[in-house]
């Protein structure tokens, strides 16, 4: 039984709203679809025009417009050209950029009002577009909309002129139209016949102004492009095959790095071009397949063009999405162009890394300081600190004190691997070649007179900060707070602490129970009482208020033996025969060592129970003098002391990679 019933599918108005007024982005992309179309109708010339008004003019010089074709190709969307077997264009056999026949449909995206114009076989002629009238024809369900006639051009002689005026508020950064339209074409310039302007002045490959900051690129194939001709960036190659289905396609265009990520950034309208580009037919498809590979850090120092037409072949489905801006991203040509990106880029990220390394490693020793040091490595050392200094100069650190600071680190980790290479040579040492051990006893000396004068120079640093303190209370206190982690302020030799929990505990608790049995008076009189272990001594450090007088045989004496039998007593109980000393601190000598006699036997008296006084002031000065001492001596022979010293006052030109 036939169907009585009869079906029609129609497309309303509405579809425009739908796959033009809202569907695109930005400016340039919108721009880019009236650009296109110039291509496609075998323009030579595109001027495009903005003023500060508001209006944008795109005025080709290709073959225009009859108003036959101007309702049946421009005003029907959808007009499929290629399916009509008009894949290339009449005049120079271009392969047209437009498939669906929606891309014009994206002015209404940024315009309220487009006015088009053209001039074909004599025939000039004008029609405007208004967003208000389409979408009134939309809420009346009119079956079509009718551009009112605007009439002729008098000044337009071939070609086509479209003018958006009313245009949208959006973030409009002209500064950035010249170099964002750049980027999405491949075929603008003299090359193709194609030369596009953009207010008076031709866009050219340069305005995509990432070329002249490549440091490194890599091109698809044999023939390189000719915007790299004149390039300083080294260039290595990368094969142009990809396979899809087990056919054989071919990819053309780059991927480059530069030096630092910033010379990404765009210097107006913000953003950023650290991707990779897939154009089609000369025109961009995909702004950025980069982002989907795991790239890490490197990847934020790579950009590239890929020219991948296979991707659009008139015979097989359309591969692009619906808004024209992206491609369908499940097709099996498009992840099968993925998946070799993903091994281009990992090749790329390891010849980078190789080729960074080298120059960094050569910029590095240009320093007379780092050469001399090489210099004098063993052969097998080199390659390996060729790679660390590489690595350093290849950073993109904040300043040239960091890079600095990472070259004396690096210095004296080889070092120290040469020290531990000869540490495994032991064992060969025989009376034939003992000049192997004294030029391991040498190394030894130099490791550890450099560890010792940064020890030394900190120290310093740490002296300074109480020198620099005039108020005496404040200075004694802050002694009071960092003697104990800190005893080489007392002795310079007690480079170590240490000690079990167990004799600190003991230790503790013997002491508090001495101080509990002190007089209130001498209670007061005392501000902290300390012990710690360097080596194989046990010290105690009894600290006095500053304003607090001691008599060392009426009240000090008989403390510092308290405190000595406490000591001794745990000690001996743990089985251990170990020296004990007792330091104490005071503001101010006794007062009887003013009889230099009484002095002498005062100091006689402490020695021999191993005790001894120094004031708050003597810590200082007596630090300050031993360490000072040390670096003034030893400065000067050290030889990796004056390496680095060379290293930290280079010029700053000698530092960053050439």
């Amino acid at each position: 039984m036939a169907d009585e019933h009869e079906y029609t599918m129609q497309v309303g108005l509405d579809a425009l709203k739908h796959l033009g007024m809202s569907l695109y982005s930005s400016i340039p992309a919108v721009l880019a679809e009236a650009v296109a179309n110039a291509w496609d109708a075998d323009a030579e010339h595109v001027e495009i025009r903005t003023d500060s008004g508001g209006t944008i003019t795109i005025q080709d010089d290709g073959s225009g417009m009859t108003v036959g074709d101007a309702n049946e190709k421009y005003l029907r969307a959808g007009y499929a050209r290629r399916e009509r077997g008009e894949t290339r264009t009449a005049r120079h056999g271009r392969p047209v950029m437009g498939r669906k026949g929606i891309g014009k449909l994206s002015l209404f995206s940024i315009a309220n009002t487009v006015t088009v114009h053209s001039v074909k076989d004599g025939e000039s002629h004008g029609f405007e577009m208004r967003v208000n009238d389409i979408e009134s024809a939309l809420r009346d369900k009119a079956p079509a909309y009718h551009p009112p006639n605007v009439g002729a051009a008098g000044d337009l002689a071939a070609g086509t002129r479209i003018t958006l005026t009313d245009i949208k508020p959006r973030t409009f950064y002209p500064k950035s139209l010249r170099k964002r339209l750049a980027r999405r074409f491949s075929i603008i310039g003299g090359a193709h016949r194609f030369e596009v302007s953009l207010d008076g002045t031709r866009i050219t490959a340069e305005d995509r102004n990432y070329h002249e900051k490549l440091q490194y690129v890599w091109l698809f194939g044999e023939n390189g492009r000719s915007e790299f001709s004149g390039s300083t960036s080294r260039t290595f190659r990368l094969d142009p095959e990809v396979k899809v289905d087990g056919i054989t396609e071919r990819v053309g265009g780059w991927i480059g790095t530069v030096e630092k990520p910033s010379q990404l950034e765009d210097d107006a309208g913000g953003g950023s071009f650290n991707r990779i580009a897939v154009l089609i037919r000369g025109k961009m498809a995909q702004e950025d397949v980069l982002g989907s590979f795991e790239g890490g850090a490197y990847s934020k120092y790579v950009v590239g063009e890929i020219y991948a037409d296979f991707l659009d072949r008139d015979d097989m489905p359309d591969i692009a999405t619906t808004g024209r801006q992206l491609i369908v991203e499940d097709d099996p040509r498009y992840v099968a162009l993925k998946e070799k990106l993903r091994r281009d880029v990992e090749a790329v990220k390891a010849k980078w890394t190789e080729s960074r390394n080298e120059e960094g490693a050569r910029a590095a020793l240009e320093m007379p300081a780092i050469r001399e040091w090489f210099d004098g490595l063993p052969p097998r050392h080199r390659k390996p600190a060729e790679r660390i200094f590489g690595r350093i100069n290849a950073l993109a650190l904040h300043s040239d004190d960091e890079r600095r600071q990472l070259f004396v680190s690096g210095i004296l980790a080889f070092e120290n691997l040469k020290f531990r290479d000869m540490l495994d040579r032991l064992d060969d040492i025989d009376v034939s070649n003992l000049g192997v051990l004294a030029e391991l006893f040498s190394q030894v000396d130099d490791l550890e007179a450099d560890a010792y004068y940064q020890i030394t120079k900190n120290r310093l640093r740490v002296i300074e900060k109480f020198g620099d303190l005039r108020d005496q209370n404040a200075k004694e206190k802050l002694i009071q707070e960092h003697l104990f982690d800190h005893l080489w302020l007392l002795d310079p030799s007690w480079e170590r602490v240490a000690a079990t929990e167990a004799m600190e505990s003991g230790m503790k608790k013997a002491l508090d129970a001495v101080f509990e049995g002190l007089a209130d008076e001498e209670r007061r009189a005392r501000l902290d009482i300390q012990y710690r272990t360097t080596g194989n001594k046990h010290v105690i450090i009894e600290l006095k208020r500053p304003e607090a007088s001691a008599s060392v045989v009426g009240s000090l004496l008989p403390q510092i033996r308290k405190y000595r039998n406490a000591a001794t007593n745990v000690l001996e109980e743990s089985g251990r025969n170990e020296l004990v000393e007792i330091v104490c601190v005071l503001g101010r000598y006794p007062k009887s060592w003013e009889n230099s006699r009484t002095r002498a036997e005062d100091e006689a008296i402490l020695g021999a129970i191993g005790a001894r006084i120094v004031l708050y002031d003597q810590l200082i000065e007596n630090a300050q003098k031993a360490y000072a001492d040390y670096v003034e001596k030893h400065k000067e022979i050290t030889r990796l002391a004056t390496l680095i010293g060379r290293i930290s006052s280079a010029d700053r030109g000698a530092l960053s990679p050439s």
